[in-house]
Formats: structure tokens, C-alpha cells, sequence
């Protein structure tokens, strides 16, 4: 098991206001899984991303991952896990413009001890897996939508963390360079890459071989997808 949540709740505070926004969430996740977490604006999901990225910490109940119980862990070691047990791909990109691919999926390298050599073969590796070693030494500006989100997903895979989180991934783009994403994260997973999804759309979420269903900071439904969309291919219409 990689991830197991015990009656997590989150409530944030300001001043002696308080709003509550997770209320006693119960799951659990293994290695290797491919979940959407799904939801309407406001329902909490992006906040329980954050509490599982270890950008934000739960108020009450326990979260376990790996087998480390993450309430005890300082700030240091929260920081060491955001670094190296999880990669994040954004719906906005977050690349640096005016830089080039191969620069921008290096990024996560930087604090390494690796050697420049290493860090280079890491940084090509992760552009391969998602297509686009042809563009390595393209500037992110001259890239299409679709290729700065696979650049994006390249610079999440670099440190071959043990999560991949994609916040509404497919967001930014049109229906082909969202399926092309789609396609990619669909054979990351079969590759052994474990992924979490959140978005708010049904037919994103179906992708996803699990839907956690997140409403007014409860959940609403943990379901295997039936009849799961498959992008097989689709990466082939963006290059």
C-alpha cells in the first residue's frame, strides 16, 4: 500500500474564523494505481492533493504514505518528500520561458548530487518517454500547448518520483493535445508509474482506471471505471 488516509479532516483558520473543507476522508491507494480525483469547484479536491503532495499538512486524522505517518514529519523532511517522492504536472505548465526544454526538465536536478552527465542522461530519458526528444533544444516559447504540457510531464517524471499528481492536465489545451496528454499519463501508468488525476470532468476522469469523487469535502463514491476512455494513439496526432 502507498497511500492510506484515516478520518482526515482540514479546517483553515483565519483568525478566529474557521472553515472547514475535508471532513473524515477514509482510502487507501497502492503502488502502481491510476486515480482521478474528481469533483465541482470548491469541493475540496484540490485541497486533499495538496495534503497528499505534501504541500499542506491535515489538521486532524492521519496520513500515511509509504508507511511514513506524514503528521510527524518536520518541515525538512516534508520539503525532502515534495522534492523527491513527487513529480506535479499543472494545468497552467509552470515552464520557465525564454529557457530551453532540455533546461526546464533538468530543474528538479538542480539540488541533486548528481553529476552533470547524469543529470543530462535523466533529463533526455524522461523526453524520450513522453516523445519529444526531438525538441530538446527548442526554447519553451516556440512549443505548441501540447508539447510544453508533455515537457511539463517530462519535468515531473526526471526524479522518477513515486507519484505523479496531474492538476486538470488537459485544461489548457484542445481536444487533440488533450488527448495526446491523456495518452501519455495512460502509458506512464501501464509502465509501472503510479498517478493521481484531479479534474473536474467526467469524461478526463474516465481515463483514470478509479474515480474518487469528491463533494462538499466528503467522499461521494470510490468506484472502479467500467468503461474506462482509452487515448491509445493519440500522441501520434501531436508531433
Amino acid at each position: 500500500m502507498l497511500i492510506e488516509v484515516k478520518n482526515l479532516c482540514k479546517t483553515y483558520l483565519s483568525g478566529d474564523v474557521e472553515t472547514p473543507v475535508l471532513h473524515d476522508l477514509n482510502f487507501t491507494m497502492d503502488k502502481g494505481e491510476f486515480v482521478a480525483i474528481m469533483g465541482p469547484s470548491g469541493s475540496g479536491k484540490s485541497t486533499l492533493m495538496h495534503v497528499l503532495s505534501f504541500m499542506d499538512k491535515p489538521s486532524s486524522g492521519e496520513y500515511i504514505f509509504d508507511g511514513k505517518k506524514v503528521n510527524e514529519l518536520t518541515d525538512d523532511e516534508l520539503a525532502e518528500m515534495r522534492s523527491k517522492a513527487v513529480g506535479f504536472v499543472f494545468q497552467a505548465f509552470n515552464l520557465l520561458p525564454r529557457t530551453s526544454v532540455m533546461e526546464n526538465v533538468m530543474l528538479p536536478l538542480v539540488y541533486t548530487t548528481d553529476k552533470e552527465a547524469v543529470r543530462t542522461k535523466k533529463a533526455k530519458d524522461a523526453l524520450v518517454s513522453v516523445g519529444l526528444e526531438h525538441r530538446l533544444n527548442y526554447f519553451t516559447n516556440q512549443l505548441s500547448g501540447g508539447e510544453k504540457q508533455r515537457v511539463a510531464i517530462a519535468r515531473a517524471l526526471v526524479n522518477n518520483p513515486a507519484v505523479l499528481f496531474a492538476d486538470e492536465p488537459t485544461g489548457n489545451l484542445d481536444s487533440k493535445s488533450g488527448l495526446a496528454v491523456m495518452n501519455i499519463l495512460q502509458d506512464l501508468n501501464e509502465s509501472g508509474h503510479t498517478i493521481i488525476l484531479v479534474t473536474h470532468e467526467k469524461y478526463t476522469a474516465e481515463h483514470a482506471k478509479r474515480i474518487l469523487r469528491i463533494r462538499d469535502g466528503v467522499v461521494e463514491s470510490d468506484e472502479k471505471v467500467e468503461n474506462r476512455q482509452i487515448a491509445k494513439g493519440a500522441s501520434e496526432l501531436v508531433k
